[in-house]
């Protein structure tokens, strides 16, 4: 029988936590949350009263909407809220809203009563997954997807339990409860119920847009137009054969090819990437610089597992296959070798499991019998594992690298894998995105693309290759613009013979400087969207400053965002103002002459980096001001008020009395400690002349800074992000909020958390809550470890 439910291990996690909700929540009256308290219909009338018939139309964040609705309530309806919203999230992608903001939401509300009961260890971590997209009307109205929420659990609480159990088996009368709900505009919370609640019935679909396109696509297939349109939508799904597998099991994803292509276009980002991939095909051999090289490996591999199953000396043929490749890095692999030769036969089962049943699921099986020394870290493990799946079939299990997929999921704005998605689990999202781009063959490919790794050889190129002297400078520079995500298409011209394109030999474990955006918006671990929109920010008016308290990685961002605009690090200029700093220190001055009488004029580092800027127009380069608001601007600035607004024209500087233009290509970033002085205190010319970027420790994106670069470099450390976040939400105040910086160190370690909350944050409250020693110690570490529910003797979350 075929399923809509998502078969990823991943995805258990949520459908466990909804079957749990439905059937202890739903149909009994007990909570998510606690085994020992009772919810019920009253709760749910509460929040009818308190939320949905009384609106908070005015300005602020839902939150503090909600505080002000609910916060009087009691106990048992707070506890409800927190327990509804936790459903609400639950369905979302974490790069829509990550585990530990939704953690953070969930935490707030059940702040707002005393007598809640905090959220399991088991359910807390089932945030970090997710099933869908669900669009950026989630976020934004999330008070209309809550309204809808607590009408249907009322709606469910008023039948007597006997009918709530044949509501939840009966597909069609839980639509018909559903849809006699009021018409909010919550979609996206209608859509996301019928999917969570009956995952074998209805898809993961909850964009109503997706959801009246593949209706139109297959009328056919979907009965009657009066039926309502899940039930449609059920029927059309049953209808079409499963388009994908996992450890044996189908189901139909219509997200996944053969599909996706039938009833979606291509979106922007796609579309570039297919007219690039048409421009190298008509210029590049993929048969000769991409597939025949991986052809001779893979027999070489096929030769090896005949090898192993025989029992025969492998570990040599596994070395020359890995000597005879350059896909797979010489840091992964080597570790891997020293573990096979000494442990032949563990690494023979490990080999066995891999190649049996051989599949995106094999992968796990392998990983976990291969130890962290062998092959540490996702991308040791998945190109190691991907490339020795080509002794099955290379054309049906081409080699995965992590730098190169990231980037083309980059570009054509592909969804990535969950922080909870197995090895498997990335490697089947990669076979997906090839999928797409042989269904394109035919149609924009001429059928040059004829399986998987013929897509993965173009992949490769598109990231990888760099053009040679037949193409012009201006096809070049189109080529860098699009890699570097600015959307630009290739440019027809005279080159007519095919391009000679070595292999790539480089090292898909190398940390490279990023060269597009969204590159160094995950070294930095922010949101693209907020690079995206400082960089915009920037260009506008040429300057912008960085505001927020200490720590929360100002200063180191704007270095960061400063080399990638000017493109080099040698074009950026920083100082720093102080107190002493003066405009003959910034801008010009007279010097004594050395060794004679008299004085020199000497120019500041703003004259130097504009006479560069202005010399070389096609570049940008930027002056990072540190500290901007611990100086005297109105002094340092001088003839800078109006320089800044009015690039076009010149003014006569105060000691040269030369006429001096601010180039356009000169661009400033100020940081300031709004700890120091509030960012109020600046006058109104300079705050005009400014855009103003807040670095807040306690909301998105520098909120999530933490949880992400822990679960990146430090996931053993994961339950740090957790007590940030609430020794944040104790404190309820930003200006004081604790920020991700001081825990950014590769040697970070338990020994180390402890120390720098104890010689870097305690001090701090401690000045905070001056002659309030009992507020401070409940910010002690210990203190807020026991409330997150980590043990500080087992450091390892339970999520």
């Amino acid at each position: 029988m075929a399923t809509t439910r998502i078969l990823y291990p991943s995805a258990q996690l949520v459908y466990d936590a909804a079957l749990r909700w439905r059937d202890e929540c739903l149909i009994g009256d007990g909570s998510l949350f606690s085994s020992s308290v009772r919810l019920g219909l009253v709760d749910g009338e509460g929040l009818v009263r308190d939320f949905v018939e009384n609106p908070d139309l005015g300005s602020g964040d839902f939150l503090s909407k909600l505080r002000g609705q609910i916060g009087g309530a009691g106990a048992t309806e707070v506890q409800l809220a927190a327990e509804l919203l936790y459903v609400h999230l639950l369905v979302a992608w974490s790069d829509s809203i990550s585990g530990s903001r939704k953690r953070q939401i969930i935490n707030t509300v059940l702040s707002f009563s005393p007598g809640t009961s905090a959220i399991p260890d088991d359910l807390a971590g089932r945030l970090d997954a997710g099933l869908v997209r669900p669009g950026q009307a989630f976020n934004s109205y999330r008070w209309k997807q809550f309204n809808l929420l607590i009408e249907f659990y009322v709606a469910v609480k008023r039948l007597d339990q006997p009918a709530r159990g044949r509501l939840f088996d009966d597909p069609a009368a839980f639509i018909a409860l559903l849809d006699s709900l009021p018409e909010q505009g919550a979609d996206i919370q209608r859509n996301s119920l019928q999917h969570l609640l009956f995952p074998d019935v209805f898809p993961a679909m909850v964009s109503r847009d997706h959801r009246e396109l593949v209706l139109a696509h297959w009328p056919q297939l979907s009965g009657p137009h009066d039926r309502p349109e899940a039930l449609r939508l059920a029927a059309m799904c049953a209808a079409l054969e499963p388009n994908q597998s996992w450890d044996g099991q189908a189901f139909t994803n219509l997200y996944r090819s053969p599909y996706w292509w039938q009833w979606l276009q291509p979106s922007g980002g796609w579309t570039l990437f297919l007219n690039w991939g048409e421009w190298f095909l008509d210029r590049v051999d993929l048969d000769q610089e991409e597939r025949d090289y991986k052809l001779h490996t893979a027999a070489l591999l096929a030769d090896l597992r005949a090898a192993v199953d025989d029992g025969r000396d492998w570990v040599t043929m596994l070395r020359e296959a890995f000597k005879d490749t350059n896909v797979v890095s010489w840091r992964a692999f080597d570790p891997f070798l020293s573990w096979a030769q000494e442990h032949s036969d563990d690494a023979a089962a490990a080999l066995q499991a891999l190649w049996h049943d051989a599949g995106s699921a094999s992968i796990d099986r392998f990983s976990r019998l291969v130890p962290a020394e062998a092959a540490d870290g996702l991308g040791g493990r998945l190109s190691i594992a991907s490339f020795l799946l080509g002794a099955i079939d290379v054309t049906r299990f081409p080699t995965w690298r992590s730098r190169v997929v990231d980037k083309a999921y980059q570009l054509t704005n592909f969804a990535k894998t969950q922080p909870t998605s197995s090895d498997g689990e990335h490697y089947d999202r990669f076979l997906e995105f090839l999928d797409l781009l042989v269904d394109t063959s035919d149609a924009r490919f001429r059928g040059q693309i004829r399986d998987r790794l013929d897509a993965q050889g173009l992949m490769w190129t598109l990231i990888q290759v760099e053009p040679d002297s037949a193409w012009t400078p201006a096809q070049v520079e189109a080529l860098q613009a699009w890699r570097s995500g600015k959307g630009t298409g290739p440019i027809v011209g005279p080159v007519t013979t095919p391009v000679d394109t070595p292999k790539v030999h480089d090292d898909p474990l190398a940390d490279d400087e990023p060269r597009t955006l969204s590159d160094l918006a995950g070294e930095l671990y922010l949101d693209p969207t907020f690079l995206d929109d400082t960089v915009q920010l920037l260009h506008d008016k040429r300057q912008i400053v960085f505001y927020g308290p200490p720590g929360t990685g100002k200063t180191f961002v704007a270095r960061k965002l400063a080399a990638w605009i000017a493109g080099s690090p040698d074009r950026v200029t920083l100082v720093q103002f102080h107190p002493s700093y003066a405009y003959e220190d910034f801008i010009e001055g007279l010097r004594p002459q050395e060794g004679t009488a008299g004085f020199h004029l000497v120019q500041g580092p703003l004259i130097q980096l504009a006479a560069r800027a202005a010399a070389d127009p096609a570049h940008d380069y930027v002056l990072i001001v540190d500290e901007i608001n611990r100086g005297n601007i109105a002094r340092v600035f001088g003839e800078l008020y109006f320089l800044l607004e009015y690039r076009n024209e010149a003014m006569r500087l105060l000691y040269s009395e030369a006429p001096f233009r601010l180039p356009h290509n000169l661009l400033l970033i100020g940081t300031m400690n709004s700890a120091d002085r509030s960012i109020a205190l600046l006058d109104s010319a300079l705050r005009r002349r400014f855009y103003f970027r807040h670095f807040d420790a306690t909301d998105e994106p520098v909120s999530e800074v933490l949880p992400r670069y822990l679960a990146d470099r430090h996931p053993d450390l994961a339950w740090l992000g957790d007590v940030v976040a609430r020794a944040n939400q104790r404190l309820d105040d930003p200006a004081v909020a604790i920020g991700p910086s001081f825990f950014i160190r590769d040697d970070l370690d338990e020994a180390w958390i402890a120390r720098i909350w104890s010689a870097a944050i305690l001090p701090t409250l401690e000045d905070h809550f001056y002659g309030q020693p009992d507020r401070v110690r409940a910010f002690e570490l210990d203190a807020l470890r026991g409330e997150v529910g980590i043990a500080h003797d087992d450091p390892t979350p339970a999520d």
